[in-house]
This record gives structure tokens, C-alpha cells and sequence, in this order.
């Protein structure tokens, strides 16, 4: 299998086990394009392409979420955000911009306008992981915090899906899964420092099983999508 992942730290657990050919590094929103078009054919791809694009095939109880604080992804600013003129968001991701849209609007009351110069900043991945470090939490708006205190359910940013047309066989997609979940159950040893420990295994959520799921259908239903029928392997 050609296999795309994200260059971020929590992805640290994922490649460690792996034994395969190729793998591509790349943002999310990038690593779907390269799905579609054929470049790889299985990706940690953003769950908003999941509830809204083509039919996909996922792998079972491997996912990127949280439930609670996340860190990295989050929402910086300088004044309260409320008074922040604009926010610009991040290229990179679907899941996290989608989320800040409905957070701030449904749960925050806030209408901040989308431009590149805006005040208050959407980030993820080791970006935003190193403001939150930097601020020590102070002037973020932490987006998997906003989503559990709005919800109560857990939210998951990505998932592990299949390029249409291609079909592993059984025992490849279960090898797949058992390197991962081999690589997460070590993911304290893979940490560098206290900080990255405590973001791997505290904040950051790699399972995916119904909780997480009933996460995903909110997450639709709160987007006002129809929830797409997923086919998990």
C-alpha cells in the first residue's frame, strides 16, 4: 500500500511499525487531493471529506480526535475574541476550519469575518502546538475543549481512508491496523519531553469506536449535513 500521513507530531505513533513501500507526508487537505487522484491509496484524511465527499472506506478503530483539550488546534488571539478584528484560518485543514464555524456561531455567538489579516489566527498541527506551548494556554481558544463543553461527545479530525477502486485484501488492512495500534500503545516513548508526552497521551485520542462515531454523526448533524453511510474495515 502507498500510504499518506500528516508531518505532525501526533502522527508519531502511526509510521513507527509500519512495513511498507512508500509513504507520502503531507497537510490534510492535501493528502486528499493525492488520494483522489491516485498518489496514494490509503490516507489520514480530514473527517469533513468523510461526511461530505465521495464514499469512502475506512479502517476501524484508528482515528485523530479528543476529548477535551487538544492544543493543536486552536485559535490564538491577543484580545478577547470578540473584539478581534477577523480571523484567518489555516489552508491546510477541512475538519478544524468546519469546526471553528460551527463552534463560534452556534456555541461562541461570534461572526468574526474570514481574512487572510485577521487578529485572531486558526491553526493545527506542530504550528499551533508550538503557540500553545509558547502562550502556555493563555489567548487560545482550544477547538476540541469548545466542541466537548458544547457537546459532550468526543471529536475526531481524522481518519484512515481508502482511495475509491482500491481493494486490500483482509489481512493487509489488519496488519495495517495492528502496526498503528503497536506504535500508539508506545507513543509515551516516543515522546521528546514532558510536554509532547502529555500531548500524546493525553490530548490527542487515536481510537475510534462508537463514542467516536456518535462524534462524527454530531459533528454532521450539527454542520446540517446528512451523515454518509461509511464503510469501516
Amino acid at each position: 500500500m502507498r500510504i499518506g500521513c500528516v508531518p505532525y507530531d501526533h502522527a508519531k505513533p502511526f509510521g513507527v511499525s509500519w512495513k511498507v513501500g512508500e509513504v507520502v507526508w503531507d497537510h490534510p487537505k492535501e493528502l486528499v487531493s493525492r488520494l483522489k487522484a491516485g498518489e496514494v491509496d490509503l490516507a489520514l484524511v480530514p473527517v469533513w471529506e468523510i461526511l461530505t465527499g465521495p464514499s469512502y472506506r475506512v479502517v476501524d478503530g484508528l482515528a485523530v480526535g479528543s476529548r477535551g483539550e487538544v492544543r493543536s488546534v486552536a485559535v490564538f488571539h491577543d484580545k478577547p475574541l470578540v473584539e478581534c478584528g477577523g480571523i484567518s484560518l489555516t489552508p491546510h485543514s477541512m475538519s478544524s476550519v468546519q469546526l471553528w464555524r460551527v463552534v463560534s456561531k452556534e456555541a461562541l455567538g461570534l461572526r468574526l469575518e474570514e481574512r487572510e489579516d485577521g487578529e485572531a489566527r486558526l491553526r493545527i498541527g506542530d504550528e499551533a502546538l508550538r503557540e500553545w506551548t509558547k502562550r502556555k494556554g493563555k489567548g487560545v481558544t482550544d477547538l476540541g475543549k469548545a466542541w466537548w463543553d458544547w457537546t459532550g461527545k468526543p471529536f475526531v479530525f481524522a481518519v484512515w481512508a481508502m482511495r475509491q477502486g482500491f481493494r486490500p485484501n483482509a489481512g493487509e488492512v489488519e496488519k495495517f491496523r495492528q502496526g498503528c495500534l503497536a506504535g500508539i500503545a508506545k507513543r509515551a516513548e516516543l515522546a521528546k519531553g514532558e510536554m509532547e508526552k502529555e500531548y500524546l497521551t493525553k490530548c490527542i485520542r487515536y481510537e475510534l469506536g462508537r463514542e467516536e462515531k456518535e462524534g462524527m454523526a454530531e459533528f454532521a448533524k450539527r454542520s446540517g449535513v446528512a451523515m454518509r453511510k461509511i464503510e469501516y474495515l
